[in-house]
């Protein structure tokens, strides 16, 4: 079963909360905060005040991508505000299997993100305290951040390496034109921002999402939204 997370970075913020809940009504399976902290990553955009604005007008999930340099920071704010699952950077600490357990200590679905330059590898000895995986498919290029080449091959490798151990979600630059292949090489989670949230007609842009990532297998991942 696929499911598709709406980005909420490109939303107009004068409108966040009703952009939220048009989203859910058109059949969002969940919210995603993409939370930096300008250090990490050269922007700054949202916090755990945020994601508890969001969790008190919607009732699909919220999760956190902490795209922060102190994730151990950021996991209980964000906890404490409803997220239900939190992802942080493999490259943001020096010891990402502890911040694994603080998360699924705090009861949220614990993920590891990585960016496009990091190995597979990096996961390691983590995959038994993760949940998933976020797999980074753009850098901030200061040119729209679009999808680089060959990140279907990589979440293929992923898939490959992990096999159903781990979920995979793919994040950054996804359209219905772009989805497909990702979907085949095994991604089951998909980030979309502009292609969904910027749209006049976001129930006919899940519709177009969803047709374009439908399963192409019968063993497909089942979600776990913690």
């Amino acid at each position: 079963m696929n499911t598709i997370w709406a980005s909420i970075t490109s939303a107009d913020l004068g409108r966040l909360a009703d952009v939220a809940v048009s989203l859910q009504e058109a059949g969002a399976d969940g919210i995603h905060v993409d939370v930096a902290d300008g250090v990490f990553v050269p922007d700054l955009t949202f916090g755990h005040r945020t994601i508890r604005a969001l969790t008190d007008v919607v009732h699909i999930p919220v999760e956190a991508h902490l795209m922060v340099s102190t994730p151990e920071e950021q996991l209980r704010a964000a906890a404490d505000a409803g997220a239900s699952r939190v992802a942080f950077h493999c490259e943001s600490t020096r010891y990402p299997a502890r911040v694994a357990s603080v998360a699924r200590n705090l009861g949220v679905t614990a993920g590891m993100a990585l960016n496009p330059v990091s190995e597979l590898a990096a996961l390691g000895y983590l995959t038994e305290g993760l949940d998933f995986i976020n797999l980074l498919t753009t850098e901030p290029d200061l040119a729209g951040e679009r999808m680089l080449e060959m990140m279907a091959e990589r979440v293929r490798r992923a898939r490959a390496v992990f096999g159903t151990r781990l979920e995979i979600q793919v994040d950054g630059d996804l359209s219905s034109s772009n989805i497909g292949p990702l979907a085949q090489a095994g991604a089951r989670h998909f980030v979309v921002g502009r292609a969904l949230v910027n749209q006049p007609d976001p129930s006919a842009a899940l519709a177009a999402l969803r047709a374009a990532a439908r399963d192409v297998n019968d063993e497909a991942v089942q979600p776990n939204f913690g």
